[in-house]
């Protein structure tokens, strides 16, 4: 079985359209996803639109290799910072005011899952 690979977040990389078109090299993936992506995200991008090219990355534990959205997210830099691979070993996760922001998006209750089983 493959190893999961987790974001700072705990989003699994393994499931990230980005991560799988730079795996896989598959633009036409690359294309989807830009596209899927701007539309979702439309209203923090304004019109910087998401290109193809943009669309690669070799997950969050990675030093370089990485899709904008990750290499600029606050979550990783603080979690980087405090030199964790995720958040669960954070003392600071129940309360962190970033993970519970990020959380509240319907599409990241997963990542707090796989955090809440890393932390057990």
């Amino acid at each position: 079985m493959e190893r999961q690979k987790f974001g700072c977040c705990g989003l699994n990389c393994n499931d990230c359209p980005v991560f799988i078109a730079t795996e896989n090299d598959d633009d036409e993936l690359r294309q989807k996803t830009a596209n899927d992506w701007y539309k979702l995200y439309s209203e923090y991008l304004g019109e910087n639109f998401l290109k193809p090219e943009d669309m690669n990355c070799r997950g969050c534990q990675s030093e370089s290799g990485l899709f904008i959205g990750c290499g600029n997210c606050p979550i990783r830099k603080c979690c980087r910072e405090k030199k964790f691979n995720t958040c669960a070993s954070c003392n600071e996760y129940e309360k962190c005011e970033m993970l519970n922001g990020f959380f509240t998006v319907s599409s990241h209750q997963h990542a707090k899952d796989n955090l809440d089983r890393m932390r057990s």
